[in-house]
């Protein structure tokens, strides 16, 4: 693998099929760190498993915790991967997020019109997941979410600092990750407590269900 310390995430990659999202409890402070710097010493350190594409680090600046997101060429070898010891359970001094381990798909990419194209390197990434009952219902929340977004914002989403929402499903319908792109922290909340919420009360969320902001801790390629 490589990774020198300007590789960036690449969220929505052609060569990946499926991703592996996993969230630990770390305490924030040094031991946020400490644990962010021992899943990429992991990866770093064992050999790759076959379908490994990335495996890309960050850090909540809120409630110290480390997210972490694989990316994977098929279904089929990141299954596979869950039957065996992964960088997630081996990070020490930290306990699993609520969560767990759960493999999603790139269903839709949703990218602001006031940046420039090619985007400038995201630097903050709000990210946060909402519970489903199967696919398709995943699918029809996602399509009310988009539907409220534009009836009450418009369709250009020209939003400042917006770069991208990264809409998953997961593989089983269970539930949508939104992993967003944006040029600044500032700019992230100033628009998740204006739109986002107004957004989320529309299609029967709570501003609770808004998630949390991440830092890029480091990525690591084939």
């Amino acid at each position: 693998m490589s990774s020198t310390p300007d590789t960036l995430p690449r969220i929505s990659r052609p060569d990946v099929d499926s991703v592996l999202v996993g969230v630990l409890n770390a305490g924030g402070g040094e031991g946020q760190e400490a644990v962010a710097d021992a899943v990429v010493s992991h990866w770093r350190s064992v050999e790759w498993p076959q379908g490994l594409v990335s495996v890309n680090c960050f850090t909540s600046t809120q409630n110290g915790q480390v997210l972490t997101y694989e990316q994977w060429a098929s279904e089929e070898t990141l299954q596979k991967s869950l039957l065996n010891e992964s960088g997630f359970r081996a990070a020490p001094g930290a306990a699993a997020g609520s969560g767990g381990l759960v493999p999603y798909r790139l269903y839709q990419v949703v990218r602001g019109t006031a940046v420039s194209d090619p985007p400038p390197p995201a630097r903050s990434f709000p990210v946060a997941a909402f519970p489903m009952e199967g696919h398709e219902a995943a699918r029809r929340w996602i399509a009310d979410l988009l539907a409220s977004e534009e009836a009450a914002a418009g369709a250009d989403r020209a939003y400042p600092g917006a770069i991208a929402a990264n809409i998953h499903i997961a593989l089983d319908g269970g539930s949508v990750l939104i992993f967003s792109e944006w040029l600044s922290a500032e700019e992230a909340i100033t628009h998740m407590q204006i739109v986002t919420k107004a957004m989320l009360m529309d299609v029967g969320n709570s501003e609770d269900d808004l998630g949390s902001l991440y830092v890029h801790h480091a990525t690591l390629t084939r």
